[in-house]
């Protein structure tokens, strides 16, 4: 069984998928099936953040319930920040600060929300650390995780 309710809703509580994205995800699979699912429906109806979770809520609990190994949701949603932030759609800065705020305040993510945080800060003093090739390694081998994580759930979310 694939997660699909803790795929989708990661990638939409990240950002990187708006209305418009979780919208059109759910009427493509709807277009494809002669039997249609209720929260597919309540999908492709959900105007926001909070009825795209209310439409998978069901779906979230059984999932959790069903499948033990599950990736915490905040590694992905970070994978997600990451990849906004390689697409140009976020900042560093922003990145390292959505980062920690979610290592702190989400399901708990695989590294400590104070490592976020100390980067920010070490940036916040010097700006010229952006330039330097070790920062950059660093940030990198940070995130690839995360990264992973998050494009192997996109990959199954898209050929679901």
């Amino acid at each position: 069984m694939i997660p699909i309710a803790h795929y989708l809703f990661a990638i939409s509580f990240s950002g990187y998928y708006k209305k418009k994205d979780w919208q059109n995800w759910a009427d493509q699979r709807i277009v494809n099936q002669t039997s249609v699912e209720n929260w597919l429906i309540n999908i492709s109806l959900a105007n926001s953040i909070d009825m795209l979770s209310n439409a998978l809520s069901d779906l979230l609990i059984s999932e959790r319930y069903e499948l033990k190994n599950l990736d915490p949701s905040s590694d992905a949603i970070i994978g997600y920040f990451y990849l906004m932030y390689l697409d140009g759609k976020l900042s560093l800065q922003d990145l390292l600060l959505k980062s920690g705020d979610e290592a702190d305040g989400g399901e708990g993510a695989s590294v400590e929300c104070e490592e976020f945080y100390a980067i920010s800060n070490a940036l916040e003093k010097d700006t010229l650390l952006m330039e330097d090739i070790d920062f950059q390694k660093k940030i990198s081998i940070l995130y690839e995780p995360f990264k992973k994580i998050a494009q192997l759930q996109k990959e199954e979310l898209e050929s679901y």
